[in-house]
């Protein structure tokens, strides 16, 4: 066998192991605790945007989110609407309706089921989380809510293309004479 034939099957391996450790790819979880007040159904938003997602090009971010309470949703929204909602009014003067509440119809991601808990394909921007307690639920004796996390990073279709590439160049080189 000569050398270009071994370093064009090194790069048709290297790509399939790319290929299948993008598929598997890795998980990052955790989780947090945090201070939660009666909303009386409507939203109240970080003041700290969620992290970028500036590498959506060639990683793909699942997330999970789960919590320990039944009178607690959590939801996801874009920078506009966490503006919309915020101008809308202080606790007790909001919107009438749907508006900035776990039913609003512009959240980017929401759940009311902390057990099936809030799943999101992250996407380019700037994203805000918000919670608030849900109408009519009777508020639990602890004010504290445990938030479980878990991130599962993957290679995305630009990444797999590029192993593509690799997998092809190194065909040719191996036939190359």
């Amino acid at each position: 066998m000569e050398r270009q034939e071994r370093i064009g099957y090194s790069m048709m391996g290297a790509a399939l192991l790319l290929v299948l450790a993008g598929t598997v790819g890795f998980t990052v979880d955790g989780t947090t605790s945090i201070e939660v007040v009666t909303t009386g159904g409507k939203t109240v938003f970080s003041n700290e945007a969620l992290p970028e997602h500036s590498l959506g090009a060639i990683v793909t971010a699942d997330l999970t989110l789960n919590w320990d309470r039944e009178d607690i949703y959590v939801v996801i929204v874009d920078e506009d609407e966490k503006s919309r909602c915020e101008s809308s009014g202080t606790l007790g003067g909001f919107e009438t309706g749907s508006s900035c509440t776990a039913n609003d119809s512009d959240v980017v991601a929401g759940s009311t089921n902390g057990a099936e808990g809030l799943q999101w394909t992250v996407a380019p921007g700037i994203y805000y989380a918000g919670l608030g307690t849900l109408p009519g639920e009777p508020s639990l004796t602890s004010s504290e809510v445990v938030l479980d996390y878990e991130v599962h990073l993957h290679a995305s279709f630009g990444l797999y293309f590029l192993f593509f590439i690799l997998g092809i160049a190194g065909f040719a080189y191996s036939r190359m004479k």
